[in-house]
């Protein structure tokens, strides 16, 4: 999904970049810029664009930062793909409960390793 996202990244700023590029380098104030690049190249964000890359950053984040636990044997993929995109969305509207929940889960391992800790 990071690779497609990427690819089309790349794809929709390849005629920017190359113009950008292809221009000798040297001193330009910003008006020299403008006038060699055109006023296609300022006025290309549109308001989906940014909104479209807003998403997609929360989404990239938070789909790496989020890290279940191993699933259990008998879960199926969907289950499995479901827990992730449910965590995922609570990291997105409540990010403190998520830390509350690492939290709780580090307190519980630490408990559950002095418990069984050998003499």
């Amino acid at each position: 999904m990071l690779l497609l996202l990427i690819c089309f990244y790349l794809a929709h700023d390849a005629t920017q970049a190359r113009t950008l590029l292809l221009e000798p380098v040297g001193e330009c104030q910003s008006e020299d810029l403008y006038a060699r690049l055109g006023h296609q190249y300022f006025d290309d964000r549109t308001v989906w664009s940014i909104i479209w890359s807003c998403l997609t950053t929360l989404f990239a984040c938070s789909w790496v930062a989020v890290h279940p636990n191993v699933p259990s044997a008998q879960d199926s993929e969907a289950r499995i793909l479901g827990r992730r995109l449910a965590m995922m969305g609570y990291m997105l509207l409540a990010p403190e409960l998520v830390i509350y929940w690492a939290a709780n889960q580090h307190f519980s391992a630490k408990e559950i390793a002095t418990k069984y800790q050998s003499p």
